[in-house]
């Protein structure tokens, strides 16, 4: 596993998280604590499998999802003597600093920060999720631990929550997707290589005209390739459903983890549509998800 650490661009972010890790080592319980929504719950399932492989206390303390209670009616965490609050935020806009690590609550939410990329080494700058600070938190408690190296993965997801890609490129969608790819933990592949095709596919997309590239696809070559998946995105343009960028993403770089049949982002697809507006049903079904992802490494089950 090619430490987060090793990124550019991600030095002042390791050196906040190596603080905090600091922190969540002293013998206090920690609190996980944050909304039952998917970009959240993605976030604390980092920190929770770096304890658990520490053998640390901690409990979860899952609130019911923003969607049921908005940010603005929350009420602030009530911390014991004895416990230590980590609080992952996932908010539309960035911070332009690290949250300060005064008191017994550390919050982990969107930070705006700046990578060098291409050629030239121009400096891009975007938001990091709070996923990713937890991700850097864990490598640090647990940096061989097996449930970090399991769940870091999902990191990309949680970035690939945030409406970056609606907009614009997204300068850490694409180095946390590279980075991964290059230490072996993911493997990207279009629609045309995924073992198992999406249940929904971007709106002007022929689904006969995927199918008979997929059956071709092993006898072409590059030159075919393109010319084949020109012909099928191109509808697939013309529709304002969805930003260049993600479809993008959608069409030829799918991020699918080993021995996993669905990709990472039919899995997010299928969860999102199963997701219930019972408060008490969503906070227990993000609870068993984060219990899936710590022992499988699946988020959703291809069965």
């Amino acid at each position: 596993m090619s430490p987060l650490t090793s990124i550019d661009g991600l030095s002042e972010a390791a050196a906040w998280a190596e603080e905090v890790a600091s922190t969540l080592s002293s013998g206090r319980t920690v609190v996980l604590d944050g909304a039952a929504d998917a970009n959240v719950m993605l976030g604390l399932v980092q920190l929770e499998a770096a304890l658990l492989d520490r053998g640390l206390p901690y409990r979860r303390a899952l609130s019911p999802s923003t969607h049921v209670l908005p940010a603005s009616e929350r009420a602030s965490p009530v911390v014991g003597d004895s416990e230590l609050h980590c609080s992952v935020v996932e908010e539309a806009d960035a911070h332009p600093s690290f949250p300060d690590l005064d008191g017994s609550v550390h919050r982990f939410v969107p930070v705006a920060a700046s990578v060098k990329l291409g050629r030239d080494q121009r400096a891009r700058t975007g938001t990091l999720s709070p996923a990713v600070l937890c991700a850097l938190v864990a490598e640090h408690l647990a940096p061989a631990g097996s449930r970090v190296r399991r769940v870091r993965p999902w990191v990309l997801l949680a970035q690939w929550g945030r409406g970056a890609l609606d907009a614009t490129y997204d300068p850490w969608y694409t180095v946390l997707r590279d980075h991964l790819c290059e230490e072996g933990s993911i493997r990207v592949a279009s629609l045309a290589d995924v073992e198992t095709l999406p249940s929904t596919l971007p709106e002007g997309f022929s689904h006969a005209l995927l199918k008979r590239l997929r059956r071709a696809w092993p006898k072409m070559d590059h030159s075919a390739r393109s010319r084949g998946f020109s012909e099928a995105v191109l509808p697939a343009l013309r529709h304002a459903s969805m930003a260049s960028a993600r479809l993008e993403e959608v069409v030829w770089h799918r991020p699918v983890l080993p021995g996993q049949a669905l990709d990472m982002l039919e899995q997010a697809a299928l969860l999102g549509r199963a997701a219930t507006a019972d408060e008490a049903d969503g906070q227990l079904s993000m609870s068993r998800k984060m219990d899936d992802l710590l022992t499988t490494g699946a988020l959703v089950d291809s069965a």
